[in-house]
């Protein structure tokens, strides 16, 4: 290399590369999907191209210094649900990659406008801890880098928890989303009891299994001030209060699920539809109640330095 220099591609910015890729897929599998009159997964796919070129936007310079490990971890769970879905066909009919008498399930063989989702019950489930899991790393390496420039001294314990509550309250968030297009338009491959139980189990899972390996991953938890000596930071005190609400929802119904199977909401989906609905209501009155209570402490503080100078 010229002048000893090294690459940013390679070292000094390794988010980019994974984001680039990331971002030339999805372009590529919507642009594939539209060729073949596969509206629903070119959509998706589009959006998740915005999705990656705004963060490789956002990540561009390297100031977060994220890892690239973590950030393939998340291209691989993206491409399972984005390729995945795209190997359906748009008439229901046989996907792409049947070939010679081969049935729906058998390699990439798939049918339905939904691809490998329709033919293997477990693909949704695989997706969902996959993406949990990234999201759990993406939180706690974010996490831990706000601490570290902003001096909060968060404790591993601390940054395992906040990542973990907002993973998987995403997570249940995502369901309520499932749960308001079943309700209102009869979508299909999505909705029922047994599938958003489960699926809320996998969330679960892939942000633990997620925080637990940031925790032994991430080179800053050997480095940074993280004595959690300091009161915590308005900002995280916030968003736990918008997490905490979903994630014990989701707690209680993933083992309302595993252990008394399905007992305490007798296994009816409008009623754990409505309980998710009600935790995001609750979740969002609490973060309204904690900007109200910053506001009032900003201005008690303004009153008094006023009086103190004058």
């Amino acid at each position: 290399m010229e002048g000893g220099k090294k690459r940013v591609w390679q070292t000094e910015v390794p988010e980019r590369a994974p984001l680039i890729v990331g971002v030339i897929s999805c372009a590529m599998l919507s642009i594939w999907n539209l060729s073949r009159g596969l509206n629903l997964w070119a959509g998706y796919n589009f959006g998740g191209a915005m999705m990656a070129l705004l963060a490789l936007l956002i990540l561009w310079k390297g100031r977060a210094h994220i890892p690239a490990l973590p950030l393939w971890i998340g291209y691989s769970a993206s491409m399972l649900h984005f390729f995945g879905g795209s190997l359906g066909a748009a008439d229901s009919g046989l996907g792409p990659f049947c070939f010679d008498g081969m049935n729906p399930g058998e390699w990439l063989c798939a049918d339905g406008v939904n691809g490998m989702y329709h033919v293997h019950p477990w693909w949704d489930k695989l997706v969902h801890v996959m993406n949990s899991t990234a999201l759990a790393i993406a939180w706690s390496l974010g996490w831990r880098r706000m601490s570290e420039y902003n001096g909060w001294q968060l404790s591993p314990r601390v940054v395992a928890f906040t990542a973990f509550s907002l993973s998987v309250a995403i997570g249940v968030a995502y369901e309520v989303y499932e749960f308001f297009g079943k309700t209102f338009f009869q979508t299909i491959d999505q909705g029922g009891y047994v599938n958003t139980a489960t699926d809320l189990v996998s969330d679960m899972l892939g942000a633990g299994l997620g925080v637990l390996f940031t925790h032994f991953y991430d080179p800053m938890n050997k480095t940074s001030d993280k004595s959690g000596q300091l009161p915590l930071p308005s900002q995280l005190t916030l968003t736990n209060n918008g997490s905490i609400p979903p994630m014990l929802i989701g707690a209680i119904l993933s083992l309302d699920f595993l252990f008394l199977n399905g007992s305490i909401v007798e296994s009816d989906y409008d009623l754990i539809g409505q309980l998710m609905l009600f935790s995001v209501f609750v979740s969002g009155f609490m973060v309204a109640h904690g900007f109200f209570k910053i506001s009032q402490a900003s201005k008690t503080d303004g009153s008094q330095q006023s009086k103190i100078s004058s």
